[in-house]
């Protein structure tokens, strides 16, 4: 006597699994194409090859330099730097702009460096970091 089992819940699954999967190929057939989306180019700049900021400051309504500064140069070994990007034909505002800066942060009693950059667009920011020297003169380790 020969036994015949009927389907089990295997078959009915992997049968309920491929009417899927034709439905989805079926469906995303006649799909518009996507576009690549391409990232603009990053611009590269000094702040990358010293190493990064340990503190971004972007100046706007509501904040204080002065009061992040406090805050944020925590040790004799930081230093800060501005950079401004500016588009064409931007760079004497962006030198006015980034020496307005440089004042606020000396006020303060500290000093800064001013790095200007062409860009897409305007751009302003102060970055908080280890610039590679003491207060007292003593250079920090450096990389090759």
């Amino acid at each position: 006597m020969i036994l015949r089992l009927g389907s089990g819940w295997q078959t009915v699954t992997a049968d309920l699994a491929l009417i899927l999967f034709l439905i989805t190929a079926q469906a995303s057939r006649g799909g518009p194409e996507a576009q690549p989306q391409v990232e603009p180019p990053v611009a590269t700049s000094m702040i990358d090859a010293a190493g990064a900021g340990l503190a971004i400051y972007r100046p706007g309504p509501g904040t204080d330099l002065g009061e992040w500064l406090q805050a944020t140069l925590t040790d004799d070994r930081q230093g800060a730097t501005v950079v401004m990007r500016y588009p064409e034909g931007g760079r004497d505002e962006a030198f006015r702009s980034g020496s307005e800066l440089l004042d606020a942060i000396a006020a303060q009693g500290s000093a800064a460096r001013l790095l200007l950059e062409p860009g897409s667009r305007s751009e302003s920011m102060v970055l908080v970091g280890y610039t590679g020297e003491r207060a007292d003169g003593t250079v920090l380790a450096e990389r090759e």
